[in-house]
Parts: C-alpha cells; structure tokens; sequence
C-alpha cells in the first residue's frame, strides 16, 4: 500500500467522525434530529433506568434511616418528659403528706420526726417496715398522715424496723369519739380485730376508732382503725368487730416518729 494511499484513508476517517459529531450536535437543534432524539429515547431510558433505580433506592435508604434516627431521639425525649413528670408527681405527693404529717404532729407531750421509708416486707399489706432515722427508740410511735402505723420493733444506727398494727403482737385501747365505748384493737395479718365492744355499745359500720389513751402508750385521739363489719354473736355479751387500719403505709414514702417526751 503506497503512502499516498493510507494518507487518504486517515484523511477521510477523520472527515467521517467530524461529520457525525457534527450531525449529533444538530440533531438536538432541527426537526430531523429531534425526530432522531425522539425515537432514541426510549431506548436511552431503559438503559439509564438502572442508575436511576439505584439512586432512588439510595436515597429512600438514606431518608428512612434519617427518619428512624429521628422518631428514636423524639421517644427518648417523651421518654424524659413522662419520668420527669413521675418524678414531680412524686415529689408533690410526698410534699402534701409531710403537710399533714406536721399537721399530725401537733400533740403535745411527744418529740416527732419525719423519716422516708426504705423497704417494706413481702407480705400484701407490709406488715413490717424499714425507715432511715436516727435518735429513737424502740416501742416510739409511727404514724401516718391518716392516722396510727404501728411502734419501732428494732433500732439501728441510721435505720428502724418498724411493727405495724395489723401485727398480732400489738393491741391499741381505742374508742368511738364521744361515747363511752372501750374496745381494744389487735391486728390478724389482714385485718384489725376490735375486741370487748358490748353488744349495747357497739359501733357502726364505717365509724372511726381512735385511741383512747388508756395504759399512756398512745396519745389520745390518735386515728386508728375504721370499722368494715359489725357481727352479733348468739348468747354473747360481746360483738365482734372488724376494721382495717386508716394509715396506708403502704403507699406512703414518709412516716412521722413520736418519742415521748420526758420531764426533766
């Protein structure tokens, strides 16, 4: 092949390729290339539409782990909201029964302390409790806001178990206020047994028992026990009364401790 001849070869090749630049360039600007672009472009998406997929598939990840993150931060911050409004609806509940319990502790003759309570045993109705307090004594009083819990059993350096009423081991002399009616209060592990109430004095359902004073281990007029039922014995002298406790340990974070005071 002679050189003259693969010179123009090359030349021709290099005419051929600037003509179709050319046409493909003005095929987007006259009517027969957009015909040409027209009929192409079906084509040309098909053949893009996998990249598309991709980055929709990409971008639908990206917006759905965004918004995962943020419906988790926004749970975690009701999550905060709701404990800190347990905490407040704590803090207010133990508020009003410190009132009470100052209002309680009016009565003379006695030392009182407020105390938290820190455990309570496994049985329905705790019939023993541990408070954090110091400076007391055993057989000192607990109360309530509502009324009589029971007496301190054992005493720590920082804490006291304490012995509530519904205790077997503990008997509380009460009355009715305003009637001569004496009757003494014994716990059976679920209810308050009120014992020695004479068939003419016995009391409604529903009446309160309060302590009467007698033996000077309990101030007078301290609530102790609400009546449930009322039952005649057949040929007895006596009724038999039941009633539960007005205190609602239980429930209660704080108790009060009276010390009888001593003259010096």
């Amino acid at each position: 092949m002679s050189l003259s001849f693969r010179i123009k070869y090359k030349a021709a090749y290099i005419w051929w390729v600037v003509a179709f630049l050319c046409i493909g360039i003005l095929s987007f600007q006259f009517p027969v290339g957009q015909k040409l672009n027209i009929a192409v472009s079906p084509l040309i998406h098909i053949v893009q539409s996998p990249v598309r997929w991709l980055q929709d598939l990409s971008l639908w990840l990206d917006t759905s782990s965004a918004l995962q993150q943020r419906v988790l931060t926004l749970q975690e911050e009701v999550d905060k909201q709701v404990a800190l409004r347990q905490v407040l609806a704590t803090v207010r509940a133990e508020n009003k029964q410190l009132r009470h319990l100052l209002n309680i502790t009016q009565l003379d003759g006695y030392v009182w302390q407020a105390v938290p309570v820190v455990s309570r045993s496994q049985e329905e109705k705790s019939q023993r409790l541990i408070v954090q307090a110091s400076g007391i004594h055993k057989d000192d009083i607990v109360v309530s806001h509502e009324g009589l819990v029971g007496l301190v059993d054992e005493v720590g350096a920082e804490y006291a178990v304490v012995r509530t009423i519904l205790d077997a081991s503990i008997a509380v002399p009460v009355t009715k206020a305003g009637t001569q009616m004496a009757g003494l209060v014994r716990g059976d592990g679920e209810h308050l047994l009120v014992d020695f109430i004479p068939r003419a004095k016995a009391p409604n359902v529903g009446d309160f028992l309060i302590a009467s004073g007698a033996g000077g281990v309990y101030p007078v007029g301290l609530p102790v026990a609400v009546v449930e039922k009322v039952n005649a014995v057949a040929g007895g002298v006596f009724v038999e009364v039941i009633a539960s406790p007005v205190a609602y340990w239980q429930r209660d974070a704080w108790l009060s401790i009276a010390s009888k005071q001593h003259a010096h």
